[in-house]
């Protein structure tokens, strides 16, 4: 079971919510609320900010497990401090091409940054956020994981890579990052697509991993 679900259902215990009331509020079918509870589905990014505001939690914590300014709460901060708050705090939306650069927390100002992913809030200043691009990580009908274009994934460019992970990596000579999964086959390291129309490519010494995804938001 993801961690997320858990959370949830410890918030739901907490304001005495059953199911139906969840499902009521949210606008969705109680079938719906007992795929998201038991793990099967994961709520595109929109309703996951609905989802936390109807458990009134932080929507960082509801899904990854941390928040800026406590468990469940969405404190908002003082006026002077909102720059402070929005920079440090927020997820911060960066392109491929920065991603190669992201190497350490400084490598791109905030001045580089344009966008940060709504209503997220997190005491990772390090992570970052990249939309995902093409079909390269879209598995075949009937395959559990599956990454699609336009889902938002989470990096922690901290993290080390371990067999079954997924990376975010520049390839030798490549100008913009790269989304593959990290595999370990026999002692030598590989970067595998979940799509198998495309190859899978050996890990080289110039390789760089530039992080590991530590969660997803599905696009709407």
């Amino acid at each position: 079971m993801s961690t997320w679900t858990i959370r949830v259902k410890s918030r739901m215990k907490e304001l005495g919510m059953t199911q139906e009331m969840l499902a009521n509020k949210m606008g969705i079918t109680r079938g719906a609320v007992t795929h998201y509870l038991a793990g099967r589905r994961v709520p595109p990014l929109k309703q996951f900010q609905k989802l936390a505001a109807v458990l009134k939690a932080d929507p960082a914590w509801l899904q990854f497990g941390t928040a800026a300014e406590g468990k469940h709460s969405v404190k908002k901060p003082e006026a002077k401090n909102v720059k402070s708050e929005l920079t440090k705090d927020r997820l911060p939306i960066v392109t491929w091409e920065q991603a190669s650069q992201f190497i350490g927390s400084t490598k791109i100002t905030d001045n580089e940054i344009k966008q940060y992913l709504p209503d997220f809030f997190t005491d990772k200043p390090h992570w970052y956020a990249l939309r995902v691009k093409g079909d390269t990580m879209t598995t075949p009908l009937g395959n559990s994981r599956s990454f699609h274009e336009g889902d938002v994934i989470i990096i922690d460019p901290k993290k080390n890579a371990a067999h079954g992970n997924y990376v975010v990596a520049i390839l030798p000579r490549a100008k913009e990052a790269t989304f593959k999964q990290y595999v370990v086959d026999g002692g030598v390291r590989y970067l595998k697509p979940l799509n198998p129309q495309y190859p899978i490519v050996k890990i080289e010494d110039s390789t760089h991993i530039c992080g590991v995804v530590v969660g997803c938001l599905i696009s709407c």
